[in-house]
């Protein structure tokens, strides 16, 4: 059908009905090709919104959990994020009194062709009622706050790797830009020649005649000669390592 191989899903959430433990693992192909499987991946891949009041009949076979227990009812629905993308699958298995009251398995990071999918399912031992539409509305409600929490963890997800990658970024610009110790130390030894030596005040001024050293040594002697280094009390080295990466970095 077009919902096998549409989805794959990676990670499984599971909370227990009546111990309320909760565990995670990753789902085995068996049970990714299992019936709730194909049902989560047929609901991810049309959008669909699935209330079966009888799996035996709808299925034309008999199913039942992980624990054996028999499914008889199942709610099933897309989750979405706020571009209207399916990012997950909420499912809820046999109705009781308190709808929930139910076992929830959450499948996470669903891979599929058009991006990431997540699918929550919820389960119950007893009961199996057929879900009503107050039940529907419920929890639509309830998979508008799971699309917005796993949206949330993706975009956190993604801004951390792409503070990684600009951390690594600026690390080797600063690496290959920044001047080396040697030559700042060098510049910031060396004698500056005065404003007069160099014709700065004089509107013939002309730096084609200067070396790259010479030129580093006159734009020293301006921050100098303006007065700049104390007024804003700039550490000498630090200009010097500042005039020597700009002049490395220069095209």
């Amino acid at each position: 059908s077009s919902s096998d191989g549409s989805a794959k899903f990676t990670m499984v959430f599971e909370m227990e009905n009546k111990t309320q433990e909760t565990s995670f693992s990753r789902p085995s192909s068996s049970e990714l090709s299992s019936p709730l499987g194909r049902i989560a991946r047929y609901v991810a891949s049309t959008g669909q919104i699935l209330n079966i009041g009888d799996v035996t009949s709808w299925l034309k076979q008999e199913v039942s959990d992980n624990n054996e227990n028999p499914i008889r009812s199942i709610l099933c629905m897309p989750i979405v994020n706020g571009k209207r993308c399916i990012i997950g699958v909420a499912q809820l298995i046999n109705k009781v009194h308190k709808m929930m009251d139910n076992e929830a398995i959450m499948y996470e990071e669903v891979e599929n062709i058009g991006g990431l999918r997540n699918a929550i399912f919820f389960n119950s031992q007893d009961n199996g009622s057929v879900f009503t539409d107050s039940d529907v509305s419920i929890f639509e409600a309830f998979a508008i706050f799971c699309g917005l929490g796993i949206h949330n963890t993706q975009m956190y997800e993604s801004a951390c790797k792409l503070m990684a990658k600009q951390k690594v970024a600026l690390e080797c610009l600063s690496y290959h830009a920044t001047a080396s110790n040697d030559d700042a130390l060098r510049l910031t030894t060396d004698p500056i020649p005065s404003a007069e030596q160099f014709n700065l005040y004089s509107f013939t001024f002309t730096d084609f005649d200067l070396s790259d050293e010479d030129t580093c040594r006159a734009t020293v002697r301006m921050f100098k000669a303006c007065n700049v280094i104390e007024k804003f009390h700039i550490p000498y080295d630090v200009l010097c390592r500042w005039v020597l990466s700009v002049k490395k970095n220069y095209r």
